[in-house]
């Protein structure tokens, strides 16, 4: 037990970047007695183990549990360096831990896509589209809109949990267990209904085509280049999922405004554009410079990525975590 808390004591420690006497200071012990813990000499009592998970910003059992006790059911897929981020990662698994035992206990079945492994967009466009029309389907979709893709997919079993995160540049992970099924987490801080919607849709691409590369632990592995290539297939499962070809062509032909287009799919103005730029019907460079020129004008600041064009889903319609 020494051992298992020196070590968790340290790694959440080194994760909020403090000196032992920060914390030793932040807890009101000395740091000897801090450095003694890390040093698996002593244990620290009930009263100094809750004032450290406090500071350290986890819970007790955190710090008493061994780091891959429960972490072995699932298997993980993300780009972001979670292993300077201990407490994050501290937090996923708990997240994991209460969902998975409140479905077991109301008898919910958990649900997994199909794996289908693809590892480049190049030559497989037509495939890609196809699986995405069958998802559609299996959420018992045609080619309309998909109004709310959270319930949807809930609806069939999928785990998806949304938070607020404040993790720069992170926008959601997913896992996946073969006991107990795959779970998605989507970051809401700071970051629109739109983009939410799409890094579900992203993640769920990377459920069924990158299974085989998902790890059992929250750090990614493999190249940049490799890496560069699954989000490209992702990035595509997303978009047909979210608008199908022949619905998109159906209303092309009625209207060529982006900002209806965007509203009936309710997806990024960003989605719109890559569509059709795929189609050969824009530039993509040219066409977003427009727009963010038109926006500048009419709002007086700048179109930046984390921004939407209006109008926007409102946060109210799309409620969270409802399964």
């Amino acid at each position: 037990m020494k051992e298992i808390v020196a070590g968790n004591l340290t790694r959440y420690r080194k994760g909020l970047r403090l000196s032992q006497e920060q914390l030793a200071e932040m807890v009101g012990i000395s740091r000897q007695s801090i450095n003694n813990y890390e040093n698996a000499k002593t244990l620290p009592d009930s009263k100094s183990l809750s004032a450290l998970a406090r500071a350290l910003g986890v819970t007790i059992d955190d710090l008493l549990r061994q780091p891959s006790e429960w972490l072995l059911n699932f298997r993980f897929r993300t780009h972001a360096g979670f292993d300077c981020k201990p407490q994050f990662a501290a937090q996923v698994l708990r997240l994991l831990e209460d969902y998975t035992a409140l479905e077991q206990a109301v008898g919910l079945p958990p649900y997994s896509p199909e794996n289908t492994p693809c590892h480049q967009l190049e030559g497989n466009q037509k495939r890609i589209q196809t699986i995405a029309t069958q998802f559609r389907h299996r959420l018992g979709l045609g080619d309309a809109p998909i109004l709310n893709l959270f319930a949807a997919v809930e609806e069939i079993g999928l785990k998806v949990i949304r938070q607020p995160i404040a993790i720069d540049k992170f926008f959601g992970m997913s896992a996946c267990s073969i006991d107990h099924g795959a779970f998605v987490l989507i970051n809401t801080h700071n970051i629109t209904i739109e983009r939410q919607l799409f890094t579900l849709a992203h993640e769920i691409g990377h459920l069924i085509f990158h299974r085989g590369e998902y790890q059992d632990t929250l750090v990614a592995e493999g190249t940049k280049e490799e890496e560069k290539a699954r989000e490209k297939v992702a990035d595509y499962f997303a978009g047909y999922l979210l608008i199908p070809q022949d619905e998109f062509e159906r209303m092309y032909k009625l209207t060529k405004d982006i900002v209806k287009l965007k509203r009936h799919f309710r997806v990024r103005y960003l989605a719109i554009l890559s569509r059709l730029a795929e189609m050969g019907e824009i530039d993509f460079g040219q066409e977003k410079a427009k727009i963010c020129k038109i926006y500048k004008s009419k709002y007086g600041a700048s179109l930046k990525k984390s921004v939407e064009l209006p109008p926007t889903l409102e946060t109210e319609d799309f409620p969270e975590n409802e399964r």
